[in-house]
């Protein structure tokens, strides 16, 4: 018997963008407030804040001057390539940007004589670490020490090459910065400012001794590899730096280009530095769309306290706050069983949109999966589906056994199809995004335990299900869902 069945075909005639369903009065409300008035939108998975905040900006950059200068900001690659378009249907020529692209441009535009290479090895808790609110405790020192008006690189080695330094925030972490994350740090940060293989041999006369067989620059793969890099996490820091240091001397500090109009997008995944650069680049007198929830913070590296916190890093007390109360996406059952995932207390669905299947192995948990969205694909070929699993490992272990029955890709740089196919992706590529049929192939104990983190991705992986759902597992299901 096959579980998944194709969507009603009034639902397949009828378009699927968020872009194309009827404002409420509330929503239409929020949408022609003034210029100038800024506005933070909140509401469960699925609500339409991002609906509504597309069109917001959309309204105010139609009305704007022809010069006005607007960008969406938002936290994945996926989430970018999906709004763009949605946004010039909508007839407003503003870029939409992923945050690290934007903050990259951001300091670029500022800051002379940074390295265009990013790092691509540094490990999830120096990342975590250089987000990490306790980091403003030693700034200010880092800020007093500098000879130089402007803030540079190098002050950057100055920071998070100083193991005292380190060992103060992670003194004022509480424990959330570790030993292993300073240790880790230190040893980034030296290779980073480290001579490239290219510099070292610099001597050499013969330039094709210098070229590697693959192309390649010649640390690649190697120990030196993040050689002459920058990662992410420093345009923010770099930022908050120069700012000091100018307060200190009595000077302007560098200024990012501004924007008369920005739309963040899923605010909660940014940390404090990085919202406060996204206020820095708002112009004077321009307008600040918001929109996000803190049931769907899963970005490891940040930590939500309050909207209210949030608006102030931004630099944005004054606004206009929505909370939109009514669904739209997911079928009942579906939110139903979202708010279980997350207050535990939820009555469990009960419908036709929400399966729970388990399996003794990951074999025959991959060949069930491949035949029902093979059989559903045939008679849906528009539908959009998605296997959604919590860490990559297992996201490339699974596509692997599903091409045996289906064919799948595997999504793990936002690179989505718009219609059809299967796509094998993970929890923090979905941010935002939608799909007909979902299905969470990992839900054990192990993968998704009795955790806040964990209660939130789950809820994000569920709530990108427009049609139908399956939650599976090989072994001991999550307590997480509702006891069958």
């Amino acid at each position: 018997m096959q579980l998944l069945t194709p969507r009603p075909l009034h639902v397949r005639r009828r378009a699927a963008s968020l872009i194309d369903v009827a404002l409420g009065p509330a929503q239409r409300a929020a949408v022609t407030l003034p210029a100038g008035r800024s506005l933070l939108l909140l509401g469960e998975a699925g609500h339409g804040k991002t609906t509504v905040a597309l069109h917001r900006i959309a309204h105010l950059f139609a009305a704007a001057p022809r010069d006005t200068r607007a960008c969406v900001i938002v936290p994945t690659s996926g989430l970018e390539r999906w709004l763009q378009p949605l946004l010039r249907r909508l007839g407003a020529d503003i870029e939409v940007l992923a945050y690290e692209r934007w903050a990259r441009a951001q300091a670029r535009g500022a800051f002379r004589g940074l390295p265009r290479r990013e790092s691509e090895d540094g490990t999830p808790g120096v990342a975590r670490l250089k987000r990490h609110p306790a980091l403003r405790t030693v700034l200010d020192d880092v800020a007093r020490r500098g000879t130089s008006v402007r803030a540079r690189r190098a002050d950057l080695l100055h920071l998070f090459g100083d193991r005292l330094l380190l060992e103060r925030v992670a003194a004022a972490a509480s424990g959330t910065v570790t030993e292993r994350m300073v240790a880790d740090a230190l040893e980034h940060t030296h290779v980073q400012f480290s001579r490239t293989a290219e510099q070292e041999w610099a001597h050499v006369t013969d330039r094709r001794r210098l070229v590697a067989v693959d192309g390649l620059a010649l640390d690649t793969g190697t120990s030196t590899g993040d050689a002459g890099s920058l990662d992410t996490e420093d345009y923010a820091v770099l930022f908050e730096l120069d700012r000091l240091r100018a307060l200190h001397r009595g000077v302007a500090p560098a200024q990012p280009p501004t924007y008369d109009l920005i739309m963040l997008d899923e605010a909660q995944e940014l940390a404090p530095l990085e919202l406060a650069l996204v206020g820095r680049s708002l112009a004077p007198g321009g307008t600040l769309v918001v929109a996000g929830d803190p049931a769907q913070q899963i970005d490891p590296g940040v930590t939500f306290t309050s909207w209210e916190d949030t608006l102030r890093e931004l630099g944005c007390v004054e606004h206009d706050t929505v909370t939109l109360e009514v669904g739209y996406r997911c079928p009942p059952e579906v939110v139903s069983l979202a708010h279980h995932v997350l207050d535990g207390a939820t009555a469990a669905p009960a419908g036709t949109s929400v399966f729970h299947a388990a399996f003794p192995d990951e074999v025959q948990l991959a060949a069930w999966i491949a035949r029902e969205l093979a059989a559903v694909s045939r008679r849906d070929r528009t539908a959009t589906s998605a296997v959604i699993c919590r860490s990559p490992l297992f996201a490339r272990r699974l596509v692997e056994r599903l091409r045996a029955g289906v064919p799948a890709r595997l999504v793990l740089d936002g690179q989505f199809l718009a219609r059809g196919g299967v796509q094998v992706t993970t929890v923090d590529q979905v941010r935002g995004l939608e799909f007909d049929n979902v299905v969470v192939p990992d839900a054990t104990a192990a993968t998704y335990p009795e955790q806040g983190a964990a209660r939130r991705a789950l809820y994000v992986a569920v709530t990108r299900a427009r049609h139908q759902l399956v939650v599976a597992s090989v072994g001991e299901r999550t307590r997480l869902l509702p006891a069958r």
